[in-house]
């Protein structure tokens, strides 16, 4: 008798990094609550912004550093249409991954700094 075949299911880097920033999200919120609830109010503002801060910094410098390094190599004659084999693919740029794990971690650090401020 033959062993079934199972077949690897892959997951989207966009929603592993989704989940990966969810998690980093609920991490801050629950640090940020856990200093707030032990009489730290000063720590927990604190990290909750320098949070907020270095998300909103990493998520900006990755989407304005990173740019399509195919389009800065092609030598096309200016004026003609590029084929859509040459475009660059935009489903696993760097830029979205980041905004992906950074929109949940923003959003969580966000309202840890408006909650315990």
């Amino acid at each position: 008798m033959r062993a079934p075949s199972f077949r690897k299911a892959s997951v989207p880097p966009p929603v592993i990094a989704a989940f990966c920033g969810i998690l980093l999200g609920a991490v801050t919120f629950l640090l940020a609550a856990w200093l707030w609830r032990h009489g730290a109010a000063q720590a927990a503002t604190l990290t909750a912004e320098a949070a907020l801060l270095a998300a909103l910094a990493c998520v900006s410098a990755f989407a304005v550093l990173d740019g399509p390094t195919r389009l800065h190599r092609a030598r096309v004659p200016i004026g003609r249409v590029l084929p859509p084999a040459w475009w660059p693919r935009d489903d696993d740029t760097v830029p979205l991954l980041a905004a992906c794990v950074g929109a949940p971690l923003i959003v969580a650090a966000g309202l840890a700094v408006i909650i315990f401020r």
